[in-house]
């Protein structure tokens, strides 16, 4: 007995390590890697002293973001009021998430080393770590955030995005929006449904609530209500907002908070049993050519100070618990995407089914 569990024992830890490429570095360290890798054995005030220092001498940090251009700017602004100027410079090529893991590939492929860091969404760590293109750092914040916003010392979630359903109100009433993700199921919607045809999160999230089976059944039902495609998320949310089509299947209650901010014909279901939620955040490059600045950033963003501050700013859920959400009730609880369950080929087989049943309607 002694020996079958300790076999189990043996495949389960294979299984483990396999699934997030955490086996044995690829060749020798980089020279980002022994840096970040000494530092961590530094505590306390010292390794932010050494931390601070480094990213001075470096004075430039190159941060790839697909957010625009005015909330990685209030990112940035948080950080300088943490650590004012330390770091002279900022790059922020805003880079759409659909492509960046190309970008990066293509940039490694060349030798050209540019990203510092790279903002990531979750199911999009397995694949970066299937090629080796992450460093390890464990942060001082790492310990407080929730392991399922948090990838073994490579990747951890700043914010969540939760994914609602989006309704135009001139056209739909509060009364009768549907609520829940099996309410846009019923024949009343047929016709009058969109999504953006990049929702590959969303679709994820939901066979991990659903499970497979029953998710994909859910997916073809709801291809056959007559459910429209369109290209790019902000295309649709105008459609929405438009009066074009009635609801927007799955939508960030970030992006919705906005637009109803602003003064849109919009609101959304705060609470669709459940919203679907997902991390994004950082990671640090394997070959970052500022390894300070880097982690130095990743430090301060992770802090009680930081999160709480671009809640208020970004309208996103921080990551650290306890702190107050701007968009919903904080006692509603998100549905958050199994890390363990989703090695990169099966979120690279998610993508696949998601065009195959949802975009195409070959099912």
């Amino acid at each position: 007995m002694r020996r079958y569990l300790m076999i189990w024992f043996v495949v389960l830890l294979g299984a483990v390590f396999s699934v997030w490429g955490a086996s044995a570095p690829k060749g020798p360290l980089s020279r980002t890697e022994a840096v970040l890798s000494q530092l961590m054995e530094s505590q306390g005030n010292e390794r932010i002293k050494r931390l601070v220092e480094g990213a001075r001498k470096e004075g430039l940090l190159v941060f790839y973001s697909p957010d625009r251009e005015e909330l990685t700017n209030i990112r940035i602004e948080l950080f300088k009021e943490l650590y004012p100027g330390v770091i002279q410079k900022f790059e922020t090529p805003r880079i759409r998430s659909d492509v960046m893991i190309d970008r990066l590939l293509t940039e490694e492929r060349a030798g050209k080393h540019q990203a510092d860091l790279v903002w990531l969404r979750l199911p999009q760590v397995p694949v970066m770590s299937r090629e080796g293109l992450l460093a390890k750092y464990i942060s001082f914040e790492d310990s407080v955030l929730p392991a399922e916003l948090k990838i073994g010392g490579v990747w951890r979630s700043l914010g969540n995005r939760l994914f609602h359903i989006m309704y135009n109100t001139k056209l739909v009433s509060e009364k009768d929006a549907p609520k829940s993700w099996e309410d846009l199921l019923d024949p009343k919607w047929k016709g009058k449904l969109i999504l953006d045809d990049t929702s590959y999160d969303w679709f994820v999230g939901m066979l991990d609530y659903m499970g497979q089976e029953k998710g994909l059944e859910f997916m073809k039902k709801l291809a056959s209500n007559g459910l429209q495609i369109q290209q790019r998320r902000s295309n649709v949310e105008n459609m929405v907002a438009a009066g074009e089509v009635p609801i927007m299947v799955a939508n960030s209650g970030t992006s919705a908070a906005e637009r109803i901010a602003r003064g849109e014909p919009l609101a959304f279901v705060r609470d669709p049993r459940p919203p679907i939620a997902y991390g994004e955040g950082l990671a640090i490059m394997r070959n970052a050519p500022h390894p300070h600045a880097a982690a130095l950033f990743v430090e301060a963003v992770l802090s009680e100070r930081w999160q709480r501050g671009a809640a208020e700013k970004i309208k996103i859920r921080p990551a650290r618990p306890g702190l107050p959400d701007p968009v919903i009730d904080a006692k509603i609880k998100p549905h958050f995407i199994s890390p363990m369950k989703w090695p990169a080929e099966r979120y690279e087989w998610a993508q696949r089914e998601y065009v195959r049943i949802l975009v195409r309607k070959n099912f």
